[in-house]
């Protein structure tokens, strides 16, 4: 019993982790004066390149996954860029009632695409614990 709990929790701080880097890049849209592109497939490519180049930075100085077991790190592979899109989704939302400029739905692909970045690059190169 004591071993799945430590699993579980091993796996919520480290899919808490992934799902939450994405958040500091939410706050300058805060304050957006132009309204965003309806396009954004430049701008994804741009968020995976730049998440995979921060796990490949956190690799150096986390080179081992905190989940141990096979099954739950594809879960956190999978669910990951869901979870941080929604996130980003909901606070897109909430700051769009103030700001019209502010498109939603382009803020779920960006966190989407930079949580892929980061979790399949952590995903394929760190050791398990």
């Amino acid at each position: 019993m004591d071993d799945l709990l430590a699993l579980l929790i091993q796996f919520v701080v480290e899919f808490v982790l992934n799902v939450l880097v994405d958040i500091p890049f939410e706050w300058p849209s805060r304050y957006r004066k132009t309204p965003e592109r309806e396009r954004i497939a430049g701008i994804c490519t741009f968020w995976l390149i730049l998440g995979a180049a921060l796990a490949g930075l956190s690799l150096l100085v986390f080179p081992r996954s905190l989940i141990a077991v096979p099954a739950l790190r594809v879960a956190n592979l999978l669910l990951a860029p869901f979870v941080s899109g929604l996130l980003s989704l909901l606070i897109a939302r909430r700051r769009a009632e103030t700001n019209p400029n502010i498109v939603p739905r382009n803020h779920f692909w960006q966190a989407f695409w930079f949580t892929l970045g980061l979790v399949a690059i952590r995903f394929a190169y760190t050791a398990q614990v």
